[in-house]
């Protein structure tokens, strides 16, 4: 995949960008001088975002995002860069899911984000720019009380990659970033519609929303095919692979627990699903106290360069070091020579 142009000189649409992961995508963007562009329903959030533009869009109607990607290029000219990140889920059993509660998970997380990449990449051919798709590790593993948000995210890592290579055979210069985040602490747990009767949280271990836009806007100027984020994405995607099976049992025990507190909730809490839920909720959710800041296993896989670079100057200095220590004083044997 080609570099493209530095965040400083791009214009970027983030579609789901009020509250959450897409709001610190864009104020990060932002701070880092673009022209950050937003589209979400939530009007009090999108009054607040510090970006140059926010418009209020409903991304399952197709006409609204095109007018959201309209507008960006009306006050900008181009677009270098769009993020699909808009999303809502329904935590509920597969077999509890009413049929317009499954289709509005795909209307948003799925059409979504097909309609953001079917309006904005005539603008990304000509800017010869990046799509990035936020998808999930669980892309890859469907997990208990998810079927509805896991299948759409299944959906789209899906539809990408067939969408990737089209692109690619036609040499259209424009590149296709799916990124699968692990766990995100976002007000969404808050938001999101539930038939549990419990506080839902993220699957430990919890990440802060920072490092994971990070990893999204090193997308932005250096496409990545496909980027898992956080050590808890990888280790899913790792043993799905290894052992289906063994993934299973492991959901079997803590597949649930792991989804919710013990506080009860109940079930006809207000939710997202359907209509905005009022105010502005930033970009974290209620779990400061168990997220982390950081992810070192993303950083070593976003800068494989320096760490490459890194090894290969240590272990000529370890070389260097054991060459003096134990050869003869007066040179090199025949046997070291291929060191120098």
């Amino acid at each position: 995949m080609a570099r493209k142009k530095p965040l400083s000189e791009q214009v970027v649409v983030v579609a789901g960008g009020s509250y959450g992961l897409g709001r610190a995508i864009a104020e990060r963007a932002k701070q880092r001088g673009a022209r950050v562009v937003i589209g979400a329903r939530t009007r009090e959030a999108l009054e607040d975002a510090a970006v140059d533009l926010a418009l209020e869009t409903e991304v399952s109607d197709r006409a609204q995002v095109e007018r959201l990607v309209a507008a960006a290029v009306e006050r900008f000219g181009r677009i270098d860069t769009y993020v699909a990140n808009a999303m809502v889920t329904v935590y509920a059993e597969a077999h509890r899911l009413e049929d317009d509660e499954l289709r509005r998970v795909f209307d948003v997380n799925f059409f979504g984000g097909v309609y953001g990449f079917w309006a904005a990449l005539p603008h990304l051919r000509a800017s010869r720019g990046t799509f990035v798709q936020i998808a999930s590790a669980l892309s890859y593993r469907g997990i208990p009380l998810q079927a509805a948000y896991c299948s759409t995210k299944a959906a789209l890592r899906t539809f990408f990659e067939s969408a990737r290579v089209e692109l690619q055979k036609e040499r259209a210069g424009v590149d296709v970033s799916v990124v699968l985040p692990a766990a995100i602490n976002t007000p969404q747990f808050d938001r999101a519609r539930q038939k549990i009767g419990l506080q839902p949280q993220p699957v430990p271990p919890i990440y802060q929303p920072e490092p994971f836009a990070d990893a999204v806007l090193h997308c932005c100027e250096d496409p990545i095919r496909e980027l898992p984020v956080g050590w808890g994405a990888q280790k899913l995607l790792w043993g799905q692979k290894l052992s289906p099976r063994a993934a299973d049992l492991i959901l079997l025990r803590t597949g649930w627990k792991g989804q919710h507190t013990a506080e009860l909730k109940p079930t006809d809490s207000p939710d997202n699903l359907f209509e905005p839920l009022p105010g502005d909720p930033g970009p974290h959710g209620r779990f400061d106290d168990r997220a982390r800041g950081t992810t070192a296993w993303t950083w070593l896989r976003l800068h494989r360069g320096l760490v490459g670079a890194g090894l290969g100057l240590g272990t000529m200095g370890l070389l260097a070091g054991l060459q003096g220590r134990f050869l003869p004083r007066n040179g090199m044997s025949q046997s070291w020579r291929f060191l120098s």
